[in-house]
């Protein structure tokens, strides 16, 4: 019987990330990544409102309205996070739960597939204990990584409209 060596493959860092609900605490971090993002995508002509990011963080946690906040951490740093909101159909009175962004650095968007589902089951579950007739996620940005589209594909979203954008000057 022939002996086969297989050789080792190269030893590989696997991240552990953390996903989780907001605190207070995380208010810089959250600033600065959502500034970030504020400045590096198709809304870099767009004032970045540190008194918004602050208000908003405010609301998540103390829950005062229907948003929903998960951050990702590793190694006690924000490295994403994942923003919703829950409104109504301006023609029914049934609700509907929108992704307003999902931020993660740069430099952690590989291997990140399992925080994302996991940020989505949470939002989904959210959605439902908050009357969602549905949810809805977007790729608005211009800076998304290129498998984002087929995760949430896999996740069992449809992608149903395209959007169109134009600058005003």
């Amino acid at each position: 019987m022939p002996s086969f060596a297989y050789a080792k493959p190269p030893l590989k860092e696997f991240m552990s990330y953390t996903v989780r609900l907001p605190k207070m605490e995380d208010y810089d971090q959250i600033n600065d990544l959502g500034r970030w993002f504020q400045e590096n995508s198709i809304y870099e002509n767009c004032a970045w409102s540190p008194k918004k990011c602050h208000a908003m963080l405010v609301n998540c946690v103390e829950k005062q309205n229907p948003m929903f906040l998960r951050v990702v951490e590793k190694d006690n740093e924000i490295v994403g996070f994942f923003l919703g909101i829950l409104t109504e159909y301006f023609f029914s009175t049934k609700k509907i739960a929108n992704e307003l962004v999902v931020i993660f650095k740069e430099d952690h968007r590989d291997g990140i597939a399992k925080p994302i589902i996991k940020m989505l089951i949470d939002f989904e579950t959210w959605a439902k204990k908050h009357g969602a007739h549905e949810i809805n996620v977007g790729i608005v940005s211009g800076i998304a990584g290129s498998g984002y589209s087929k995760l949430l594909t896999r996740y069992g979203l449809k992608e149903v409209g395209q959007i169109y954008k134009k600058k005003q000057v």
